[in-house]
C-alpha cells in the first residue's frame, strides 16, 4: 500500500503563467509548513495529475494513452447505453465496454493509483496549510479538501456499488488523512459521509480568495465555490437527500449566468469550454498540452472523432440518435453528430456531414440498415444498407437484403418513430417477434461520395470533445456545469413529487436546446411522448443533455433501473439488471496483492 500512495517530492518550478500547472503535486507536509507560498504550486500539481502521462511503477516514461480524464471519461461512459464500440481493441477500454473489466490492465490501475495519488497530494496540503493565514491561503485549502472529496466520490462510484444499493456496501480504501499504516475497504455509506464533510468545509474555505487566486472570473480551469456547491448537489442527489440537494441547486442558480436559461451556441461550446458560462469547472488544455499535439490519438475526442488525426472507433448508438430525432429541431443532436464521409471507391477521408447535410445529399433517399448477430451473446456488426430506397407515402420504406424484398413499417414506440420488419424470414435480430431496422438519409450521396462503413459500422461521429482552437482531438474536459445543476434540482424534485417544478426544470434545459410548443412537458403530455412518470422525464432529458459526458450508467443504476444494450456493438446482447455484479469495477490486482484488501465479486 505504501507503494500504492508513495507521495511524490518534486523540485518547484517558477510560473510563467496563470494557469501553468506542474507535476510537483505533492511535497512533505514538514517542507510545506517551512515555505507556505509552496502551496500554491503543489496544489497546481494536482491539476496537471489530471491530464499528464505519469509513469508508473518505475517506468522511464508514462505508458501511451494513460490520462486520467480519459480514461474516466471512458470508464464512466462506455458502461452506459449512448456508445457503440466498433470491435475490440488493444486498448482495454473495449473490456469495461462489455463489462469484462481486467483488474491488470492500465485503465484501471492507472485510475485508481493516480486518483489515491491526487488524494495523498491533498492530504498533505490540508496537513500543512495554516487556516486563516491569509486569504489566498483559505482558497487553496478550499481547493485541497474539493480534491479529496471529488476523487473519493469517483473511486466509490466507479469501484463500488451505488449508494441507493445500500450504505453498507464494500466502499472504497478511505483515505483523510496522512496515515497509510492500516488500509481497509471502508463501507460506502462511510465514504460519502467524508465526501459531504469534505464538500461542506471546502466550501467555507473556497468563499475566501477567490479573486487572488483566479484572477479571471471567465477562466473556469480552477477549482470555485460554485464547483464544490455543484458537486455536493450531485452528492446529495446519489444520495437521495431531495431537500439538501435542491437546496445546493437553489443557492448556484440564483445567481447563474444568463446562458443557463436563454441558451447559447452548443457547437461552439466544445471549442472554448474553459471560459464558458455553462462551464463550471473543467481540466484546462491548451496547444502546448500533449494531447494538442503528438500523443493527441489519446485524447477523450480521438475515440469519437476521425479528422486527421483520432482512431474514430466510438459510435452515437443508433436508439439514441432516433430519440433525438423525435424533436429535430434539438442545437444540441444537430451540434454534435456527424456521419463520416469517405470517398468510393478509395476510401480517402473527405469530411464528416450533420443529419441536416445528410438529408440535403441524399435527395430524399434513405438508407435502412439493421443489427446482424453472429453469436447468442452478441452482434458485432451493423448490415443492409440497400442505398437508393424511397419512402412510400404511408411512410414505410421498401428496401432489398440479399437479393430479398422486405418492408421497414413505421411504428411509435414511448413516443418515438422506429421501423419494423414483420416478417419471419427476415435475418435481421428479432426483439418481441419482429426485428427493428434504422432508417437513416442514403449513404450514397449526390457527388459521389459515400460514408465508409468501416467494414460493418455505421459510423456516427460524436463532436462533444472536439475543435478548441480549430483542432480535433482537443476540448477542456468539463467535470461540472450548469445543465447538470439544472437537472440535479429537476430530479430531486420528481423524487419528492413536486411534478410541476421538476417539469419546469426539465423545460428550462429543452427551451435553451431550441425546442418549444408540443416539445416542452407537461404533466399532460409526457404519457403521449412515452414516459411512465416524471422521473422518466427528467432521466431522459439527462440522457440529452449529458450524453458521453460520464454520467448515464450512473444515473440508470443509482435509480435502481435495467439498462437495455440490445444495440449493436461488440458487447454482449443483454439487459443489465440494477444489482449485476459487475457494476462495481474489479479493484486493480496490484492494490490486492500489496494490501490484502477484498476484490469485488465476480
Amino acid at each position: 500500500m505504501k507503494n500504492i500512495f508513495a507521495l511524490c517530492i518534486a523540485a518547484l518550478l517558477l510560473a510563467a503563467c496563470n494557469m501553468d500547472f506542474y507535476s510537483s503535486d505533492s511535497m512533505t507536509s514538514a517542507q510545506l509548513a517551512d515555505n507556505p507560498s509552496s502551496a500554491v504550486y503543489t496544489t497546481d500539481g494536482i491539476y496537471t495529475l489530471f491530464k499528464d502521462r505519469i509513469a508508473y511503477k518505475g517506468q522511464s516514461g508514462g505508458e501511451s494513452g494513460n490520462y486520467y480524464c480519459r480514461h474516466y471519461f471512458q470508464l464512466a461512459e462506455l458502461r452506459g447505453d449512448n456508445v457503440t464500440v466498433s470491435g475490440q481493441s488493444e486498448d482495454p477500454f473495449t473490456l469495461a465496454y462489455m463489462y469484462n473489466d481486467d483488474p491488470t490492465k492500465k485503465n484501471i490501475y492507472y485510475t485508481w493509483w493516480i486518483a489515491y495519488k491526487m488524494i495523498n497530494a491533498a492530504n498533505s496540503n490540508i496537513d500543512a496549510i495554516v487556516p486563516g493565514a491569509s486569504e489566498l491561503s483559505d482558497h487553496l485549502l478550499g481547493e485541497n479538501y474539493f480534491f479529496r472529496a471529488f476523487m473519493h466520490l469517483h473511486l466509490v462510484t466507479l469501484f463500488a456499488t451505488p449508494y441507493t444499493s445500500g450504505r453498507d456496501k464494500p466502499g472504497v480504501v478511505l483515505r483523510n488523512n496522512l496515515d497509510i499504516s492500516t488500509t481497509t475497504r471502508a463501507t460506502v455509506g462511510e465514504v460519502y459521509d467524508q465526501i459531504v464533510k469534505d464538500l461542506i468545509t471546502a466550501k467555507e474555505y473556497l468563499a475566501h480568495g477567490e479573486l487572488e487566486r483566479i484572477g479571471n472570473a471567465n477562466e473556469k480551469g480552477y477549482v470555485t465555490l460554485n464547483a464544490a456547491t455543484a458537486l455536493l448537489s450531485r452528492v446529495y442527489l446519489y444520495m437521495e437527500e431531495n431537500d439538501k440537494c435542491i437546496e445546493q441547486c437553489n443557492e448556484l442558480l440564483a445567481n447563474a449566468p444568463s446562458a443557463v436559461t436563454s441558451g447559447y451556441d452548443f457547437e461552439d461550446y466544445p471549442k472554448h469550454t474553459y471560459d464558458h458560462p455553462e462551464t463550471i469547472w473543467c481540466i484546462r488544455l491548451d496547444t502546448s498540452d500533449e494531447w494538442a499535439g503528438e500523443h493527441a490519438e489519446a485524447s477523450i475526442a480521438s475515440m469519437y472523432v476521425k479528422d486527421g488525426q483520432g482512431w474514430g472507433e466510438h459510435y452515437w448508438n443508433d436508439n439514441l440518435i432516433d430519440d433525438f430525432r423525435r424533436c429535430p429541431e434539438d442545437k444540441r443532436f444537430k451540434a454534435y453528430f456527424r456521419m463520416r464521409i469517405s470517398q468510393n471507391p478509395s476510401g480517402d477521408h473527405v469530411g464528416n456531414l450533420n443529419w441536416e447535410e445528410m438529408e440535403a445529399a441524399a435527395g430524399g433517399k434513405v438508407t435502412v440498415l439493421f443489427p446482424i448477430k453472429i453469436n447468442d451473446d452478441s452482434i458485432s456488426c451493423s448490415d443492409g444498407f440497400d442505398y437508393s430506397c424511397t419512402p412510400n407515402a404511408d411512410g414505410s420504406v421498401p428496401f432489398k437484403y440479399m437479393s430479398k424484398s422486405y418492408t421497414a413499417v413505421p411504428e411509435i414506440v414511448n413516443g418515438v418513430k422506429q421501423y419494423f420488419v414483420n416478417d419471419a424470414s427476415f435475418p435481421g435480430v428479432k426483439l418481441n417477434g419482429k426485428s427493428r431496422v434504422y432508417v437513416r438519409p442514403s449513404f450514397t450521396l449526390k457527388d459521389g461520395t459515400r460514408t465508409n462503413m468501416g467494414g460493418t459500422y455505421a459510423i456516427y461521429f460524436n463532436t462533444k470533445f472536439s475543435y478548441q482552437d480549430g483542432l480535433a482531438m482537443l476540448t477542456s474536459p468539463v467535470f461540472l456545469r450548469w445543465g447538470e445543476v439544472v437537472l440535479n434540482r429537476a430530479e430531486a424534485y420528481a423524487k419528492k413529487g413536486d411534478k410541476a417544478k421538476a417539469l419546469e426544470d426539465v423545460n428550462t434545459i429543452r427551451k435553451r436546446a431550441g425546442l418549444s410548443g408540443d416539445q416542452l412537458y407537461t404533466e399532460s403530455n409526457i404519457a403521449g411522448l412515452g414516459f411512465k412518470t416524471v422521473l422518466d422525464a427528467v432521466l431522459a432529458e439527462r440522457r440529452f443533455e449529458l450524453c458521453f459526458e460520464g454520467h448515464r450508467f450512473f444515473d440508470i443504476f443509482r435509480n435502481q433501473l435495467p439498462m437495455d444494450r440490445q444495440y449493436v456493438g461488440c458487447h454482449k446482447w443483454e439487459i443489465i439488471q440494477p444489482n449485476d455484479i459487475r457494476l462495481a469495477l474489479l479493484i486493480p490486482l496490484d492494490e490486492i496483492n500489496a494490501s490484502g484488501i477484498p476484490q469485488n465479486p465476480r
